[in-house]
């Protein structure tokens, strides 16, 4: 059995997250948490889950997932503060929305849907993972918090 080794993980510089409109059929189930009938209630639906290798600053993998964030409440709008990646390596990397690379800081208007890109850079000479799950946590508009988990299944 090999030993996996994780050389540096890129998660706050490499979580980076693009907002676009869009619409289609939902493909995967999320779960969500907030604390009251008041707050945003934030749900995720998959679009794509790939992994691609990288060769600078060294060698990885690049894991991207492009996801649509729900505003179910409909009391009031909800901002992505920060993303949680759980690999089925048994990686875990933190970032947040904000910082380098970050194309507009994602708002879901309350009953709204927008479409949003997280990247994960990892440097390693491991294989890459074939499953993560990610939890994005948000701040609603009147300063409630909760959080959202999608599962992905990673292709090549």
């Amino acid at each position: 059995m090999g030993r996996i080794l994780i050389a540096n993980v890129l998660a706050a510089a490499a979580i980076a997250s693009s907002v676009a409109c869009g619409a289609s059929s939902p493909s995967a189930p999320a779960t969500s948490s907030a604390p009251t009938s008041s707050s945003a209630v934030i749900s995720l639906e998959l679009l794509t889950s790939t992994v691609e290798p990288i060769t600078t600053p060294s060698n990885g993998w690049v894991y991207r997932l492009t996801y649509r964030a729900h505003e179910t409440g409909g009391q009031t709008g909800a901002t992505l503060t920060t993303a949680h990646f759980a690999l089925s390596t048994g990686l875990n990397a933190d970032g947040t929305f904000t910082g380098p690379g970050v194309l507009q800081v994602p708002h879901v208007p309350a009953s709204g849907v927008i479409t949003v890109q997280t990247s994960l850079s990892v440097l390693t000479s491991a294989p890459p993972a074939p499953h993560l799950q990610l939890t994005v946590s948000y701040t609603d508009d009147n300063g409630h918090t909760g959080s959202a988990t999608i599962g992905a299944d990673v292709s090549r």
